[in-house]
């Protein structure tokens, strides 16, 4: 029996595909049994105090609260403060100590990790216990600082950082250099772990993302009910984005095109679901106010309506890894516009969906053609035939390669190897 400790932080991706991924994960892994699992939610700040909670009789949720402490006057983040600053080791130690009781002495123990922030409790864990430590990519600090530019990673000093933005590199390739495997959810950023990081190609395994699919098919009766119900007409295409709104996840670009899209097509409905920067979605809006509808945050049986009435799923990423909401739109049979992008393009052929090319500039910044992207929608919107041969071929696909259970008895394997090696 393995005994695997999933640690989690607050981070805003816990609410979005990092969160989907944990879920996904855990229920597919208690499916195993032979897996005891705990997942350590610390800096959690829905409890006031160290609680445990037993989900079933191999699954406990663990919550660590975040301690009261004062933030500085202007709120500013100072890499030489955060060096020298004990803070961090000072919560790493206490969440250890919590967790002694519950690791176990001897036996088959698994540490896995997910974001950076975890890195001052692996530095802890190692003090104390020998047992193996993973760490899962699924995102990249240059990605989000430098918004998918790589080129803008070169010159700078990593080994000895002189700003916020080499400290956040070092801390991050220190995490994955204190790691006793890594998990990768792309082979594009395998290479960059051994490129830039300087990891050893065998210290790392490429396990895709997977998803539970509990596909039924709607009828239109039951179609038409619902939009009915959440304010649709029937004869609208219904475009749906979901996900984190900002530039990152290609928000902006796909305004501009579902505005020059709707200049030829009069019944298009775009829907953005999630929360971000709405305020910078209406300064790109110029026209065709009243076709697109802002959800927000809301609840997974309320996404689940959604993708159940829409008729084509968007996902104009200018950088992502293996997004869950592609993987969710393929379970729900919705025909996808995807940009052609690493990670997606690892995931996808043009047979399973329809493919936007980034631009990509001589500085190596990435933008979409808002000409291509509106293209793309008014393609499948006008060709019904078209939409349900790329739904039923990613569909297919979804079922041979991205489920839950697949991802988890990979990740099982790998448990099971690094427990006989270590």
């Amino acid at each position: 029996m393995i005994t695997l400790f999933i640690f989690k932080s607050h981070a805003r991706g816990m609410q979005y595909g990092l969160g989907t991924y944990l879920k996904e994960l855990t229920e597919s892994l208690l499916k195993l049994h032979d897996i005891v699992l705990f997942v350590v939610a610390y800096h959690n700040q829905n409890y006031k105090e160290f609680s445990i909670k037993e989900v079933s009789p191999r699954y406990k949720e663990v919550f660590i609260p975040s301690p009261v402490f004062r933030v500085s006057q202007n709120n500013t983040f100072d890499f030489r403060v955060s060096q020298n600053n004990t803070f961090d080791k000072k919560y790493a130690s206490v969440v250890v100590k919590l967790l002694s009781g519950l690791i176990p002495v001897k036996g088959k123990v698994i540490f896995q990790m997910n974001y950076i922030d975890d890195l001052p409790i692996v530095i802890e864990l190692k003090k104390y216990y020998k047992y193996p430590v993973i760490s899962v990519v699924q995102f990249a600090m240059w990605q989000q600082l430098f918004e998918g530019n790589r080129k803008k990673i070169t010159g700078l000093n990593i080994d000895k950082p002189s700003d916020n933005i080499e400290y956040t590199f070092f801390r991050e390739r220190e995490l994955y250099r204190l790691s006793d495997h890594i998990v990768s959810v792309t082979a594009y950023m395998k290479e960059f772990l051994i490129k830039e990081y300087g990891i050893n190609q065998d210290n790392i395994t490429i396990i895709q993302n997977g998803i539970k699919n509990g596909y039924k098919p709607v009828s239109k009766l039951q179609k038409d009910e619902i939009r009915r119900k959440l304010g649709f007409s029937e004869n609208e295409i219904i475009l749906l984005f979901s996900g984190r709104i900002d530039f990152c996840k290609g928000v902006f670009h796909l305004i501009e095109a579902f505005e020059e899209a709707c200049k030829y097509k009069d019944n298009l409905r775009l829907v953005l679901m999630g929360q971000g920067d709405i305020q910078e979605c209406f300064k790109r809006t110029q026209a065709f106010f009243g076709k697109v509808t802002y959800t927000g945050f809301i609840q997974k049986d309320m996404v689940s309506l959604f993708y159940r009435i829409a008729d084509i799923g968007v996902v104009p990423s200018v950088y992502d890894h293996c997004p869950l909401t592609i993987l969710e739109m393929m379970a729900n049979r919705i025909p996808l516009i995807v940009s052609r992008i690493n990670g997606p393009d690892e995931m996808l052929n043009d047979d399973q969906c329809l493919f936007v090319d980034p631009v990509i500039n001589e500085s190596g910044d990435i933008s979409l053609k808002t000409k291509e992207l509106s293209d793309a929608i008014i393609t499948l919107s006008e060709n019904v035939k078209f939409r349900k041969e790329l739904a039923k071929n990613a569909y297919n696909l979804l079922e041979k390669r991205f489920t839950a259970s697949r991802m988890a008895e990979d990740m099982n394997r790998l448990f099971s190897s690094l427990i006989k090696t270590m």
